[in-house]
C-alpha cells in the first residue's frame, strides 16, 4: 500500500480511511435523515407564522452554511491544525445537531440547522484534506472514491432510518446526529496532526515547482487560476449532480405517479447508482480529461432519457444512466483539485473546493426553477441541462485529445533526444 510517510514515523491505513469516510459521512447524515419528517415538523409548528419557510429552511439551510463556511474552514484548518478543527466540527455537530430532540420553537431548531452546516463544512473539508495528507497515488483516489460514493449509500439508509425512526416521532430522527460524538472519539484516537512539510516530498516538489513565481523565488506564491478553474467546473458539475436527487420525485410525479412508497422507491433506486459511479471512476483507467468525458456524457444521456421518457421504467433507467455519471465526477474533480494543491494550502484549498459543491446544490433548485417558468416545464429544464452536459462532454473530449497529443508530442521529443 502506497502511504505518506510522516515525521512522526506513523504510516496511515485502512483504519484512518475508513475513519475519515465516516466522518465525512455525517453530512449524508444531516442531508438525508430528515426527509421524511419535514411534514410532521410542519403539521406539528403548523401555528408558527411563515411555517413553510421555516420548515424548507430545516432542509436547506445547513447546504448553504455549508457553501459560505467552506473557505472559512480551510483557513482555519491551515492557522490551527487540520486534526484539531476537524475535532472541534465533529462535536459541534453532534451537540447542535441532536439540540433539536429537546427544543420546542421552531426558529431555534433553524438556527441549529445554521449550525450544523458550519460543523459540516468544518468536516468535510479537514477530511478530505487529510486524506490528501495521510495517503497519494492510487490510495488516495481510492479513500476520495470511498468519502464521495459512500455518501450516496449512506443517504439511502439514513432515508429509511429517518422514515422509521420518525413512525415514533419527528423529534427521533435528530438522535442520529449523536453519530458525530462516536465520529469524535475515532477521530481523537485513531488520527494526528500531520507535518506539514514532511508530506510526500516528490509530489510536494512537482506541485510547488508548476506553482511557483518564478525559479529563483525563496519563497514560491502559490497560483491559485488552475484550483479556480476546477472550482467553477465543480460549480457547473454539482449544479447537474443534484438535478437528479431533488428533482425525481416531482418527475415521476409529472410521469402519473402518485403513491408515496413507489416515488419512494424509485428515487431511493436511482440515488444507489451514485457509487456505482464511483467504482466506475476506480475502474477506468484515463486521465482527468478523459474521466469527464465519460461522466458528462453518461449524465447528459441519463438528462435525455429522464427528460423524454413518458413511463416509470424509462425515467427510472434515465435517472440510473445520469446516477452512474455523477457518482463519476466527484472523486474525479476532487481528486484533480488535490492534485493542484501545496500542503501549505490543502485546507484552504480544499474548501474553496467544498464551496463550490455546496454553492452547486444551493443553486441546483433555483435554475430548475428558473429553466422550468422560463420553458414552461420540469421535463424541459431538464433537457436544457442535458444540452449543457452534452457541450461539456464535447469540451472534455477536446481537452483529451488535446492532452493525448501532447503527451506524444512530448515522448517522441525524449525519444529523439
Amino acid at each position: 500500500m502506497t502511504t505518506a510517510s510522516l515525521s512522526t514515523d506513523k504510516k496511515a491505513t485502512a483504519t484512518q480511511g475508513w475513519t475519515l469516510a465516516s466522518a465525512n459521512w455525517l453530512a449524508a447524515v444531516a442531508a438525508s435523515v430528515l426527509a421524511p419528517v419535514l411534514p410532521k415538523i410542519a403539521q406539528h409548528f403548523q401555528t408558527t407564522p411563515h411555517v413553510d419557510v421555516l420548515v424548507s429552511l430545516v432542509a436547506t439551510l445547513p447546504a448553504l452554511f455549508v457553501a459560505v463556511g467552506a473557505w472559512p474552514a480551510g483557513l482555519l484548518a491551515d492557522r490551527f491544525g487540520t486534526r484539531r478543527v476537524l475535532l472541534f466540527g465533529v462535536g459541534v455537530y453532534g451537540f447542535v445537531g441532536c439540540a433539536p430532540i429537546v427544543m420546542n420553537s421552531l426558529l431555534g431548531i433553524v438556527i441549529t440547522r445554521a449550525g450544523v452546516g458550519i460543523a459540516e463544512a468544518i468536516i468535510m473539508v479537514c477530511t478530505t484534506a487529510l486524506v490528501a495528507d495521510y495517503f497519494y497515488g492510487s490510495e488516495r483516489e481510492r479513500w476520495l472514491a470511498v468519502q464521495t460514493g459512500g455518501g450516496g449509500a449512506v443517504s439511502v439508509l439514513m432515508i429509511a432510518v429517518g422514515g422509521l425512526l420518525g413512525h415514533g416521532s419527528w423529534r427521533f430522527p435528530f438522535i442520529m446526529y449523536g453519530l458525530g460524538f462516536i465520529l469524535f472519539l475515532l477521530c481523537l484516537f485513531k488520527t494526528w496532526e500531520p507535518a506539514k512539510y514532511a508530506r510526500i516530498p516528490a509530489e510536494n516538489a512537482r506541485i510547488e515547482a508548476a506553482h511557483s513565481a518564478s525559479p529563483n523565488s525563496a519563497a514560491p506564491k502559490y497560483n491559485w487560476g488552475p484550483l479556480a478553474a476546477i472550482s467553477f467546473i465543480t460549480l457547473f458539475s454539482c449544479t447537474s449532480y443534484f438535478v437528479m436527487m431533488i428533482q425525481l420525485s416531482f418527475i415521476l410525479t409529472e410521469r402519473g405517479v402518485t403513491d408515496s412508497g413507489t416515488i419512494g422507491l424509485g428515487c431511493a433506486a436511482a440515488v444507489l447508482f451514485l457509487p456505482l459511479g464511483s467504482v466506475l471512476f476506480k475502474l477506468i483507467r484515463l486521465p482527468v480529461a478523459g474521466k469527464l468525458t465519460v461522466s458528462f456524457t453518461l449524465s447528459a444521456v441519463g438528462f435525455f432519457v429522464l427528460a423524454l421518457s413518458h413511463s416509470f421504467f424509462f425515467t427510472e433507467a434515465g435517472a440510473a444512466i445520469n446516477g452512474l455519471g455523477s457518482g463519476m465526477v466527484l472523486p474525479t474533480l476532487i481528486t484533480w483539485a488535490l492534485s493542484k494543491m501545496t500542503p501549505e494550502v490543502r485546507a484552504r484549498g480544499t474548501g474553496i473546493w467544498q464551496t463550490s459543491v455546496f454553492l452547486g446544490m444551493f443553486l441546483s433548485p433555483l435554475t430548475i426553477l428558473f429553466l422550468k417558468n422560463t420553458l414552461g416545464s420540469l421535463s424541459k429544464a431538464v433537457l436544457a441541462f442535458a444540452i449543457a452536459l452534452s457541450i461539456a462532454a464535447i469540451a472534455a473530449v477536446i481537452s483529451f485529445i488535446r492532452t493525448g497529443s501532447q503527451s506524444r508530442s512530448r515522448r517522441v521529443e525524449i525519444d529523439c533526444i
